[in-house]
């Protein structure tokens, strides 16, 4: 073999090692970037797609009145919502927090969120967070109680409101005494901590690029649908 086809071949070689460390970089970087379920705070409090490249986030607290308007748009709505999340590769999750009970001393928001994240250390989230969205619907909201902020303010809910949800979404004793020994107390205030970072308001919505704080109590599924679409586009 002469000098000049050797000195062809060793520039080929090296092409092909440079085009295959390129590609194994490449590959590297792709196994490393976090997929929508890299992001999540907790996969209990999530909902939608299996292979989601889009995560849209909620932050809320359960005694806000204008987050229950928009949980409750989409519980009217469960089944357009799944299939919204399936078609778009969307994971949905709810970071819930206790940030009225900070804000404004309501114990009910911290009471809540505990019994919450009791429920969702049994698996038993979704079923817990709609049934307590729907309690306070038919024992308050409907009737004009802590509904807005110049509704007349939930003064007489029961020490066992939150403890009755759990047992009608079929939670029992280790629910019971998580509540009872506040085990969750400090994944809520955690969690709270970290929202207070992100979130401008309850209930803040990050979709995509998209980010807005707030939501009227005479809004429903139509905007709902809006602001979910509203994250596609960016």
């Amino acid at each position: 073999m002469n000098e000049k086809s050797s000195s062809h071949i060793s520039r080929i070689v090296a092409i092909v090692v440079v085009v295959l460390v390129f590609v194994g970089l490449i590959a590297i970087s792709s196994s490393q970037k976090q997929t929508a379920v890299d992001k999540v705070w907790r996969t209990e409090m999530t909902v939608g797609s299996e292979d989601a490249t889009r995560l849209y986030v909620m932050y809320t607290d359960l005694v806000c009145p204008y987050c229950d308007v928009f949980s409750r748009a989409v519980l009217d709505h469960w089944d357009e919502f799944l299939a919204f999340l399936d078609e778009h590769k969307i994971l949905f999750e709810v970071r819930l927090t206790d940030t009225l009970y900070l804000g404004n001393g309501y114990e009910m928001s911290r009471d809540s969120a505990e019994a919450a994240y009791c429920a969702a250390r049994e698996n038993k989230f979704w079923e817990y967070y709609h049934g307590a969205i729907q309690a306070l619907w038919d024992d308050y909201h409907s009737k004009g109680i802590g509904s807005n902020k110049t509704a007349t303010p939930i003064t007489n809910l029961p020490s066992d409101y939150w403890q009755k949800i759990g047992h009608r979404a079929g939670l029992g004793d280790d629910f019971d005494e998580c509540i009872k020994t506040h085990a969750t107390a400090t994944e809520v205030e955690d969690a709270t901590t970290k929202a207070a970072r992100t979130a401008q308001g309850m209930p803040t919505f990050i979709f995509g690029k998209f980010t807005t704080a707030g939501f009227s109590d005479t809004w429903g599924w139509e905007e709902v649908h809006a602001m979910l679409e509203a994250g596609l586009s960016n």
